[in-house]
């Protein structure tokens, strides 16, 4: 699909949501959450020690030591961190907010795990069984957040086939993103106002990558810089559009390329020695068991595990979105965004 074809496609979107019923008055606020890894709190299962070692102690659903930036938007939002849908002992239980998002998921299907699609269609389910409603959700505040598991997948794949595929990046990105501008639109249809995006984060610095120059320097990935860029750009445009034609829509993207690349390269000023090196290690041993090494020190480390961010990371980074200018686009900090939205 071209970016021509697939802007109409967006507009047109756009155009009928705006035609229905969008509903109004006060309600409680809370937060829904979609994504991936980053944000799953619990619907790809526990996990394994030492996952959660930093807080509460035990393996608690997150791909981190303790805490990851859900948790933390909930309490900027001052609300409940949100249940992981899974986890949800009741329907009414949703209305303190529910986190859908899933370890491994993304726009496209990716790695086979939940798509932003159906994570939005489950929001939708609780829509249709008059669980929660348009006024609910137009006081309460979405956060998405996804996008480097489409680009490892495709380019996995594309690495397999050891073939040129320069020309067909344009078009991914562009599915990558029209994907999540539609569920944008999607979102506001079911009363949503306040949405905060993440762009996508920093894959040239991830030690998953640096790896290969033993975590000593971020790499020069060509390709990887250019899908960053390109969908970072692509996205800003897109919510760009939405704000102007969705009457009274307060979408906000945070950086979440710049400001991980500021902790990789300034890392020292928040207390982090080494940001590049990961506090977990895993390797199999000479009986082809998984063990680990772990670092004594996982608030001093940037990524925990290779490629997630320890709990000290993400507290770094929800302060820069919330109180430094510069790691929002095109709008105030957080403090200020949520000061004006009276979110």
């Amino acid at each position: 699909m071209t970016i021509k074809k697939s802007l109409s496609c967006l507009v047109l979107a756009v155009i009928l949501i705006r035609l229905s019923n969008l509903g109004s008055a006060n309600a409680a606020k809370a937060l829904y959450a979609f994504g991936d890894s980053f944000v799953d709190t619990g619907n790809s299962g526990s996990g394994a020690y030492p996952y959660g070692k930093t807080w509460p102690g035990y393996p608690a659903g997150r791909a981190s030591d303790g805490r990851v930036q859900v948790d933390y938007f909930a309490e900027l939002f001052g609300v409940p961190s949100p249940t992981a849908s899974l986890l949800l002992k009741n329907n009414s239980e949703s209305l303190s907010g529910v986190n859908f998002a899933k370890g491994g998921a993304g726009v496209t299907y990716a790695y086979g795990m939940t798509p932003l699609d159906r994570q939005v269609n489950e929001l939708e389910s609780l829509v249709e069984k008059n669980v929660l409603s348009k006024s609910h959700l137009r006081k309460s505040v979405a956060l998405v957040s996804l996008g480097v598991n489409d680009y490892s997948a495709y380019n996995a794949y594309q690495s397999s086939k050891k073939s040129e595929y320069a020309s067909e990046v344009e078009s991914t990105v562009t599915t990558i993103v029209d994907g999540i501008a539609l569920n944008l639109v999607r979102l506001y249809g079911f009363g949503f106002r306040n949405v905060v995006i993440a762009n996508l984060a920093n894959m040239v610095c991830s030690p998953h990558i640096t790896v290969a120059a033993n975590f000593s320097s971020c790499s020069s990935n060509s390709t990887l810089e250019y899908e960053s860029s390109t969908h970072n750009e692509l996205l800003q445009q897109r919510v760009r559009l939405l704000n102007h034609e969705l009457q009274g829509a307060n979408f906000i993207i945070v950086d979440q390329s710049k400001a991980f690349e500021h902790l990789f390269y300034n890392g020292a000023q928040y207390g982090f020695e080494n940001p590049l090196v990961p506090c977990c290690t895993w390797y199999n041993d000479s009986a082809g068991q998984t063990q680990y090494t772990l670092c004594q020190h996982p608030e001093k480390a940037v990524i925990f595990d290779g490629i997630h961010p320890t709990q000290a990371a993400w507290k770094v980074v929800i302060n820069l979105y919330a109180s430094v200018r510069g790691y929002t686009q095109e709008g105030p900090n957080l403090n200020a965004w949520i000061q004006r939205n009276k979110v």
